[in-house]
C-alpha cells in the first residue's frame, strides 16, 4: 500500500481498513508526509475514524461536518487524516483543488465513481495530490467500464476503452491487489466480528431530540408512580427512529446495508439481516431497489411458508438474502449456508443475538461467517449496550458458563438510566 497509485480490491471482510490505516501509520512518519484526505460513504466515517484512531494512534485525525466555511476550516489544519464524504468532497472539490495538495488521497468503495462522467467521479479526479489510493471489493459492478473508471482516478494514463483484456491486466498488474477470501482462509477466525457505529442522519437526529427532549412528559416522570409500559413505548419509538425516520425516509443504517450488499456478488454469498421489528423489516425490504433477491421470515408465516423459505435460501444460487425477525429466528434453525450476517438493530439481551449469529456459525461450517453490528452513536442504543454489558461482565466474573447463564433482566432503575432521566 505505499504504491502512489493502487486500487486494494480484496473482498469484504479481509481488512481493507486496517491495510490503509497500518499502511498511513508506517508511511506518514517515515515519509515526512503530513495531509491525506480519505473520502468514504457519509455512513462510513465515524467508522474510519475509530480505525485510525485504533490502528495508526500516531496519527491526528478528524471527521468532517458542518457547512463548507466550517468544513474549509478543517481542511486547512494541521491534521495528519481528514475524512470526507463523498458528497462533502462532490459540493467542495472545485474550490478545495486550488487551496490544498494532499499527499495521499483515499477512496473507499470506490466503486461510487464507476461512472466516470459523474459529478462525484470528476470531483475526486480534481483532487491535487501526490498519492491516488482507492479500495472496493467489486471493482467490477457491471462492465470493465468500471475498473476504467476508477483507475482515471487510481492513475489517469495508465488504461484506455480500446486496450485488449491482456493489455489491460498486465498495466494495471503493478497498481493492483485482490484477495479473495477462499485464498486467505486458514489464516482467517471462524468469524470476523465488526461493529459499525453509525451517526443518525440529519432529519433522524431531528425527529429523534424532539422526542428525546420531552422524554419526561411522555412517560409521566413527575408522578408518584410511572408505568413501565409507557418507558418500553418510549424507548421502542427512540430505537425505531435509530432505524429509520419514518416521516423523511432517512436511514443512516440502509445506507451501511446497501453498502454490505453491493459487496456481495458471488454465488456463494448469502446475507441474513436481523432485527426485532418486523415494521422495520419491511422498510427494509422496500427499501433495497431490488438490490438483491430476499424475502421476509418473522412468526405471522406458517410453518410451511417458513420451510419453503428457508429452503430457498439454503439451495438457491446467491447473492440472497433473508430478512429475519430475531424472536421467530432465535432458535431451532441451521443456516450455514450464510457467508454474512447483519445485526440491524440491538436485543435487550446479547444472549439473545449470540443465539441468532450460532443460526449461521453451525457444526462443519467451512467458510468463515462476517457479522456486522449496527449500533447509532450519542443515541439510546449505546445506553443499552453499555448497561447489557456491565450485567454481562458481572456473570463473567461469578458463572463458568457465562455465555449460557440468563442476563439479568432490566428493572426500573435501569430502564430509567437508559433514558438519563436520573443517575445512579
Amino acid at each position: 500500500m505505499t504504491e502512489k497509485s493502487c486500487l486494494l480490491a480484496d473482498e469484504m471482510g479481509l481488512g481493507k481498513t486496517v491495510q490503509v490505516a497500518v499502511a498511513l501509520s508506517w508511511l506518514i512518519p517515515k515519509s515526512r508526509l503530513g495531509r491525506v484526505l480519505i473520502v468514504v460513504p457519509a455512513a462510513l466515517r465515524m467508522n474510519w475514524e475509530q480505525e485510525i484512531i485504533r490502528w495508526a494512534p500516531n496519527l491526528s485525525v478528524r471527521r468532517l461536518s458542518g457547512n463548507s466555511h466550517e468544513r474549509f476550516a478543517n481542511y486547512n489544519l494541521p491534521l495528519n487524516v481528514v475524512i470526507a464524504s463523498y458528497d462533502q468532497i462532490r459540493q467542495d472539490a472545485l474550490a478545495l483543488s486550488n487551496l490544498v495538495h494532499f499527499d495521499i488521497v483515499v477512496l473507499d468503495e470506490a466503486q461510487r465513481i464507476k461512472n466516470i462522467s459523474s459529478e462525484t467521479s470528476l470531483a475526486v479526479r480534481l483532487l491535487k495530490r501526490d498519492r491516488s489510493w482507492a479500495m472496493t471489493g467489486t471493482p467490477i459492478e457491471n462492465s470493465a467500464s468500471d475498473l476504467l473508471a476508477i483507475f482515471r482516478f487510481v492513475k489517469f494514463d495508465l488504461l484506455g476503452q480500446a486496450m485488449s483484456k491482456a493489455d489491460i491486466h498486465r498495466l494495471m498488474q503493478p497498481h493492483f491487489m485482490r484477495r479473495r477470501k477462499l485464498d486467505v482462509l486458514p489464516e482467517l477466525p471462524p468469524i470476523i466480528l465488526q461493529d459499525i457505529p453509525i451517526e443518525l442522519s440529519p432529519e433522524q437526529r431531528k425527529h429523534y431530540m424532539v422526542i428525546w427532549n420531552n422524554r419526561s412528559q411522555l412517560i409521566g416522570a413527575g408522578k408518584r408512580r410511572i408505568s413501565s409500559t409507557a418507558i418500553f413505548a418510549l424507548i421502542t419509538k427512540l430505537k425505531q427512529i435509530c432505524n429509520y425516520d419514518s416521516e423523511s425516509g432517512e436511514s443512516s443504517k440502509m445506507e451501511a446495508l446497501k453498502l454490505i450488499i453491493d459487496n456481495l456478488v458471488e454465488k456463494r454469498d448469502k446475507l441474513i439481516v436481523f432485527s426485532q421489528y418486523v415494521k422495520t423489516l419491511k422498510w427494509i425490504s422496500d427499501s433495497m431497489d431490488d438490490r438483491i433477491v430476499h424475502e421476509i421470515y418473522h412468526g405471522g408465516l406458517s410453518d410451511g411458508a417458513r420451510n419453503e423459505m428457508i429452503d430457498r435460501f439454503r439451495n438457491g444460487d446467491g447473492p440472497r438474502a433473508i430478512l429475519m425477525s430475531l424472536k421467530a429466528a432465535g432458535v431451532g434453525l441451521n443456516l450455514q449456508e450464510a457467508s454474512t450476517v447483519v445485526l440491524f438493530d440491538r436485543w435487550w439481551n446479547p444472549a439473545v443475538e449470540d443465539q441468532a449469529i450460532n443460526r449461521a456459525h453451525r457444526f462443519n461450517r467451512k467458510n468463515i461467517l462476517q457479522v456486522f453490528r449496527f449500533t447509532v452513536v450519542d443515541s439510546i442504543e449505546e445506553s443499552i449496550i453499555r448497561i447489557l454489558g456491565q450485567k454481562r461482565a458481572i456473570f463473567e466474573q461469578y458463572v463458568n458458563q457465562a455465555e449460557i447463564a440468563v442476563i439479568p433482566k432490566l428493572n426500573l432503575a435501569d430502564l430509567m438510566k437508559i433514558l438519563d432521566l436520573y443517575d445512579e
